[in-house]
């Protein structure tokens, strides 16, 4: 396979000429911060994930922009990330081996073209640690947890922020959504042990599996691996933010689930502190605990980041497959996590599981106006001090 490795040298002269795309893209405008109140139109943000590929031609982007727009969405998040590759002509990733490279064509572009259109934000979606193909060898190995880079490296903590910060450089996103924000367990890897040792002054081997000791509290191993998880999401609200000041930072994520917590992910703190704008909680289950979901919220510094993200479909059963959630009961979970919503709308994940009759009822129910975009942003936030970025 082509060695894809970038150099640090490389980052800084693609930076440098990101640089300047970042100016255009600043001067296509923001997503709005708060309802005027002489706006005729509602004001509410309703966005739809997308973890396929379905928007990747001329014509599919056309369709998928039409179909959500009918059912009420005005909010597109669609994966151009999945740790296979980019959906967009990168400089410094291969395309994604799932999608056939068009010869001259831009998926990403045309699909931002055609949203516009249809009066439809796009906030690229990329699963920062997830890695599902077998490239960048220099940012993982046997010991990294499965299917991840390693996120302890600072190299590839360079590498994907500034992957993200080239699309919201490039492209007038007006948003960013991360997703798989961890570490994906516990590296054992010989330059892990090395680097906790140096950090912790513990040995990593011991601690892994002394976990699971009742009254161990794992501060040293959690601490750990937040670190290297928050400096990771810094760089890239950081950089995303010197980009386009007016670009909205979501993720996606548990805050409180006891396993991600291990492994470094702490989306309420990073809401709290300013690192992201918007947090979609997924909760996908058929009837949430919204009561566990509002203490969450009220817990937080800045209620308002949290967003309720929804399923749309029905998990596979011993009796039934897959299959797409009944209409009234998608309208039904939409009305309740607009109650709990602060300000930043609603999100449904998944555009695949979107079948007519939910749209139909969307329209006619929950989603009967025309809503544009709100969002309330977290107050920006000075450069953190010794955090390096690109220029």
């Amino acid at each position: 396979m082509q060695d894809h490795a970038v150099t640090r040298r490389q980052f800084l002269r693609y930076a440098s000429a990101l640089a300047a795309a970042s100016v255009s893209a600043q001067l296509m405008g923001g997503a709005l911060n708060v309802a005027q109140a002489d706006d005729p139109m509602e004001q509410e943000s309703r966005a739809i994930l997308d973890e396929g590929l379905n928007w990747v031609t001329k014509d599919s982007a056309e369709r998928v922009c039409a179909r959500i727009a009918r059912g009420g969405f005005n909010v597109f998040i669609p994966c151009v990330w999945h740790g296979r590759g980019t959906i967009w002509p990168s400089k410094l990733a291969p395309w994604d081996s799932h999608n056939a490279r068009a010869q001259g064509f831009d998926p990403l572009g045309n699909l931002l073209q055609t949203a516009e259109r249809y009066h439809i934000e796009v906030h690229p979606w990329f699963t920062v640690s997830l890695r599902q193909r077998e490239f960048f060898q220099e940012f993982y190995d046997s010991g990294t947890p499965a299917e991840r880079f390693d996120v302890h490296r600072e190299s590839f903590r360079e590498f994907m922020y500034s992957l993200i910060f080239e699309v919201a450089a490039t492209y007038p996103v007006r948003g960013i959504n991360l997703d798989f924000v961890s570490a994906g367990g516990i590296c054992d890897s010989p330059w892990c042990v090395e680097d906790y040792r140096r950090q912790t002054g513990r040995n990593l081997l011991v601690d892994r599996q002394i976990r699971r000791v009742p009254g161990w509290d794992m501060k040293e191993l959690i601490a750990w691996q937040a670190a290297a998880v928050t400096d990771l999401v810094k760089r890239i609200s950081v950089s995303c933010r010197r980009a386009n000041p007016n670009i909205v930072i979501s993720m996606s994520g548990d805050p409180v689930h006891p396993l991600l917590r291990i492994e470094g992910h702490d989306s309420a703190k990073w809401a709290d502190d300013g690192l992201i704008d918007v947090l979609y909680n997924m909760h996908y289950e058929p009837t949430p605990d919204f009561g566990v979901l509002k203490a969450i919220q009220a817990a937080m510094k800045r209620p308002e980041a949290m967003v309720v993200g929804i399923g749309n479909y029905e998990e596979a059963t011993a009796s039934s497959p897959v299959r797409s959630r009944e209409p009234a009961h998608l309208a039904a979970l939409i009305r309740t996590t607009r109650n709990i919503q602060q300000g930043n709308g609603v999100a449904i994940y998944l555009y695949s599981m979107l079948n007519d009759a939910q749209i139909e009822t969307l329209r006619a129910d929950v989603f009967t106006s025309a809503a544009t975009p709100r969002w309330i942003r977290a107050p920006r936030l000075p450069q953190p001090h010794g955090l390096k970025v690109l220029p």
